[in-house]
């Protein structure tokens, strides 16, 4: 008798800790459709604290789910893996264990993982599951930089920053479709007028910073100074068509300059339809340039020496550490502060 009363007490312990938990994730939903993510993440972080003192496949999916939305990725590999392993048969849990783990993919920068995970999510018959899987699928596509897209899953989500993130993404959108300088001004505007008025859009203000600097014209009209800008606009504001137009417009800036045939090389990675003329002036005006050189395999002394004068030019150091010019670029983190020229093949 007393063996049941004991068993029975722990188990109505186990039911109360369990139900803590779940009310604990019910404000934690309450205050993200508030906009009060600081305090949803600790609401979040309480329900995993609890479900872990709980046996069961129930409290390990809550677990899982509550590490997740409370930022605390660093330690569901495990609780995730025996989710897993228990293989649930419950299609519900089954797709919040693949939402936690998109969360945590795109947490590390894994946007192609992410996207893998929401797949199911994304098809969920529960409305509110499905659309915090649109909202993650927006997030993973900014990160691929795949504008267009992240306004559709923005625009199915329901999370109180979604319209403006949905925002942010059309004017990204825009920006990589810009062919000049004059195609910013609209977008900045908008960006502008959602810093003010909507959430979700903090990302606004260093775009449009990033805009204006593109914008103007350097004083010096070096090709140098030129060249600088048009790498701004390629890496940071991932503005590829502007940029190569802006390469373009280096070039012609001082064709007798040093760096006029890195101008070129880099237009010509960005612009393909004009790789054959480029090609051509590279070849027979500037045979010579180290930069040309450089992207037939040839690199020299010479290459490593007009980098440094770059860098002397521009005010920065070391420039020669960054990889040689080539028809091709790699993505960069934003607002990338020198010049970043495309690496060799």
């Amino acid at each position: 008798m007393r063996m049941l009363l004991v068993l029975g007490l722990a188990g109505c312990a186990s039911s109360n800790t369990m139900w803590n938990a779940e009310q604990r994730a019910q404000d934690a939903r309450r205050l993200e459709q508030q906009g009060q993510a600081s305090d949803a993440r600790a609401q979040w972080a309480l329900a995993a604290s609890k479900a872990a003192k709980v046996g069961g496949e129930k409290a390990l999916v809550l677990r899982v789910e509550a590490l997740a939305r409370s930022g605390a990725c660093q330690d569901i590999a495990e609780p995730l893996a025996a989710a897993r392993a228990s293989g649930p048969t419950d299609r519900g849990m089954r797709e919040r264990l693949d939402l936690a783990d998109a969360e945590c993919a795109l947490a590390i920068g894994d946007a192609g993982g992410a996207q893998a995970a929401l797949e199911s999510p994304l098809e969920s018959a529960n409305a509110d599951r499905r659309a915090r899987a649109e909202y993650v699928a927006g997030r993973a596509a900014m990160v691929r930089q795949e504008y267009e897209a992240a306004v559709g899953h923005f625009k199915r989500a329901r999370e109180p920053d979604a319209a403006g993130r949905a925002i942010i993404a059309g004017q990204r959108a825009l920006i990589a479709r810009a062919t000049e300088r004059g195609d910013l001004t609209p977008i900045a505007t908008e960006l502008s007028r959602a810093l003010r008025t909507r959430t979700g859009t903090d990302e606004a203000g260093p775009l449009v910073d990033l805009i204006t600097a593109v914008q103007t014209v350097p004083t010096t009209p070096s090709a140098g100074a030129r060249l600088h800008v048009a790498e701004l606009a390629r890496d940071s504001l991932y503005a590829p068509l502007l940029a190569g137009t802006l390469f373009l417009e280096a070039a012609a800036s001082d064709t007798a300059s040093l760096f006029a045939p890195k101008a070129l090389i880099a237009a010509m990675a960005l612009l393909p339809d004009q790789r054959d003329s480029i090609v051509a002036l590279l070849d027979t005006r500037y045979a010579s340039s180290p930069y040309a050189r450089a992207l037939h395999g040839e690199v020299s002394v010479a290459y490593t020496a007009a980098e440094d004068s770059l860098a002397r030019e521009l005010g920065m150091q070391g420039l020669s550490q960054h990889a040689a010019p080539a028809g091709t670029r790699t993505d960069s983190p934003p607002r990338v502060t020198g010049p970043r020229g495309p690496k060799l093949p």
